[in-house]
């Protein structure tokens, strides 16, 4: 059994959030079953389910550590929130490790938008995705950020920009890191176009036709995800 958790420090007692409860109780889970817990940064810990109260709680036994992932950026132009919190969760299972909702000019005013205040829901949504691919670092969930920001950040040996007249993806080396910038429904504007050029970002051509932006994204993410190593469970 699989259970992500807030924060896993090192052996000992380590308590469940409300939702991992509800499930253990759904699942009829008991005393003594044997559990593994992560806490999406890395920390793997593998122990038994004890009584806490009225709850369950895990008895950590042992915690292994696991090194941090090469940088996967994935940076989406999100123009509807519901979309975007769907993307968080196939992010994580596909190795994303930071993953950021651009504000552009076709973004901005969108009422349904990414805000500061969203990004500590989609962080847990993001750890509790991990539970389907067992990986042990989901992504970070960025604020929003400007294409100025995110053209001079995140300093990747690899720097893709979505584009249906692109070149198809180049093979990347398992160890590269990699940020991929995906525009908005209706495309960036030619001058946030423009900038990303001029910061080094490559066209890339991600499917035959124009894809709504969580579909290229996923898209991406898989391209990047299929030439990463095979990670032993």
């Amino acid at each position: 059994m699989l259970v992500p958790v807030g924060h896993l420090p090192g052996v000992g007692v380590v308590s469940l959030e409300e939702e991992e409860r509800h499930h253990l109780r759904v699942r009829r889970a008991g005393e003594g079953e044997p559990v593994r817990v992560l806490d999406g940064a890395g920390a793997v810990g593998d122990g038994i389910l004890v009584r806490q109260g009225k709850d369950l709680a895990v008895q950590v036994e042992q915690v292994l550590a696991v090194a941090k992932p090469p940088v996967f950026a994935l940076v989406v132009g999100a123009g509807d929130r519901d979309r975007f919190a769907w993307l968080v969760e196939k992010a994580a299972e596909l190795g994303v490790t930071d993953l950021v909702p651009l504000v552009t000019e076709r973004t901005r005013s969108v009422a349904a938008g990414i805000r500061v205040s969203h990004v500590a829901a989609l962080q847990r949504r993001a750890r509790h995705a991990i539970k389907q691919s067992r990986a042990p670092w989901s992504p970070i969930i960025h604020p929003p950020r400007s294409v100025d920001e995110v053209s001079d950040g995140f300093a990747t040996s690899h720097r893709w920009l979505g584009d249906v007249n692109g070149n198809p993806p180049p093979g990347i080396a398992p160890e590269a890191s990699v940020t991929v910038v995906v525009g908005p429904e209706g495309g960036l504007t030619t001058p946030e176009r423009d900038r990303f050029l001029a910061a080094g970002f490559i066209p890339v051509r991600l499917a035959p036709d124009l894809l709504r932006y969580e579909t290229a994204a996923l898209a991406a993410a898989a391209v990047v995800a299929s030439q990463r190593p095979r990670r032993s469970s």
